[in-house]
């Protein structure tokens, strides 16, 4: 992977975020909330440069607040491992979303990140309902499961829009796309790729690598089955939004093995938009 040409033109575009392994290693720390260490998060987490003045201004935004954030160690406090790790996500994701809106031309970024918080809020629907995974973690992911789009965006923008445009005027799928104009690579082989670079934990990899192919994986988890599932119900939801077919295949069968009725799928869906609505008058992530 490392040698590979598209792999290359991404390193040396000059756009990726250097991004130290030191926020791998703390999503691990984050994820594992009985074995916290806050003076090791802290120091981590200082070490990515802009994310504590995040954190801080999004805390301070919050009106019903009855004091001021000064420090990182009283926002980790305040907002406990589970919040400080969807923030930390959610501005991670942001730096790889330049000016708001990509750098590709044809490709509507916007759009896009619709469909990410669209497949989070799905997810943690089927979470809350199912009790299959942890509602709160899958949430986090579904922010960051299709980050390999967001790398394509801002650092290969013309090769995204090719794709795009392949879908869109020849009708070609698109991970057939991606591998016509990638090389033989794929979004989710590209995120894997970013992930590991960032010593992301393998969670966080198995989710954006097999969330389109959860079958691939035999041993895939109850968190990559439910994304894929919520990826479905987002895709279908934003077909306009996205100007793409649905793109998933295994979605019936899926249901079948996880014992979910299509009544259930179609619930979650119809319930979906207000949802989104609810989420949408949570400024922090336009703070980021």
């Amino acid at each position: 992977m490392l040698n590979h040409p598209t792999v290359k033109l991404i390193e040396e575009s000059n756009y990726l975020p250097q991004i130290p392994k030191a926020f791998g290693e703390t999503l691990s720390m984050l994820l594992e909330p009985t074995e916290f260490n806050i003076d090791e998060c802290i120091e981590k987490l200082s070490s990515i440069p802009k994310l504590e003045s995040a954190i801080i201004k999004i805390l301070n935004f919050n009106t019903t607040l009855n004091r001021e954030i000064v420090s990182l160690k009283d926002a980790v406090l305040y907002l406990g491992a589970k919040n400080t790790r969807m923030i930390s996500i959610a501005f991670i994701t942001r730096l790889l979303l330049p000016n708001r809106s990509g750098r590709a031309k044809i490709f509507n970024n916007k759009k896009y990140w619709k469909h990410c918080m669209g497949t989070s809020v799905a997810s943690y629907m089927i979470a809350d309902e199912t009790g299959l995974c942890d509602k709160e973690k899958i949430f986090t992911y579904g922010l960051i499961h299709d980050i390999g789009i967001s790398v394509l965006d801002i650092c290969l923008p013309d090769h995204l829009d090719r794709i795009y445009t392949m879908q869109m005027e020849k009708g070609v799928h698109q991970i057939a796309a991606e591998k016509i104009v990638l090389g033989g690579l794929t979004h989710s082989e590209i995120g894997i790729w970013i992930c590991e670079k960032w010593g992301l934990p393998e969670e966080i990899i198995e989710i954006v690598g097999y969330h389109h192919t959860p079958f691939a994986n035999s041993k895939a988890s109850n968190e990559v089955k439910v994304m894929h599932l919520a990826d479905y119900i987002s895709t279908n939801y934003y077909e306009n939004l996205l100007g793409t077919e649905t793109t998933f295949i295994y979605a019936d069968k899926l249901m079948q093995m996880m014992n979910l009725p299509k009544e259930f799928v179609d619930n979650i869906a119809k319930k979906l938009p207000d949802e989104l609505n609810k989420i949408s008058r949570i400024r922090f992530f336009e703070l980021l």
